[in-house]
């Protein structure tokens, strides 16, 4: 039972600590105070790596379990799973989104040099968002505890929460267009 209850709470907080890691990026790309960006990005970094290493928890504690039917070689082919391989199929998904997302963004600033990958930075980052989308797909589905109440309500406060970010991201974007300011320097104020 160690490793089911390790299983289940390692997902679940790399769920939640994904969810700050993607509210906090949300909110630090449209900071304009260069000390608080600063630390939003301290803090969203931080919260991935966490998550990142819930995540492998996860995936360790789930693969020495022998009550599911999650070999290793799901990390691979995850079609192949005997539990809930649709559930499972989505989760890797989700993992390879995240991981691939980390991968880069641990190498961004190296590839910071090259004028190609800085304009195609946010939309590689997307992939980040994806794999949260993702997992939360993966917790809806896979989990002996998806259909309870607590999972319910912390599923849904994750999606809240995200969602509440990228508003508040959506709203200052459109501020800032609308500022004189930012009318003036578009040449469409005189």
């Amino acid at each position: 039972m160690t490793l089911w209850y390790l299983a289940r709470a390692a997902g679940v907080m790399a769920l939640v600590f994904f969810t700050i890691a993607a509210s906090l990026g949300a909110l630090g790309a449209g900071s304009r105070k260069p000390e608080q960006r600063f630390w939003l990005q301290y803090v969203h970094r931080s919260a991935a790596v966490t998550g990142l290493l819930l995540l492998v928890a996860h995936v360790i504690a789930v693969i020495s379990d022998s009550y599911v039917d999650v070999g290793a070689s799901v990390v691979v082919w995850p079609f192949g799973s005997g539990y809930r391989p649709f559930a499972v199929t989505v989760g890797a998904l989700a993992a390879y989104s995240l991981v691939f997302a980390a991968v880069v963004g641990a190498a961004r600033g190296r590839l910071a040099r090259s004028e190609a990958f800085t304009k195609r930075w946010r939309s590689i980052h997307l992939a980040a968002s994806l794999g949260w989308l993702l997992s939360i797909g993966h917790s809806l589905l896979a989990g002996t505890d998806r259909g309870t109440p607590w999972m319910l309500a912390i599923t849904i406060g994750c999606l809240a929460a995200v969602g509440t970010s990228v508003a508040v991201r959506l709203r200052r974007r459109e501020d800032q267009r609308s500022t004189p300011l930012s009318l003036a320097r578009a040449g469409r104020f005189q």
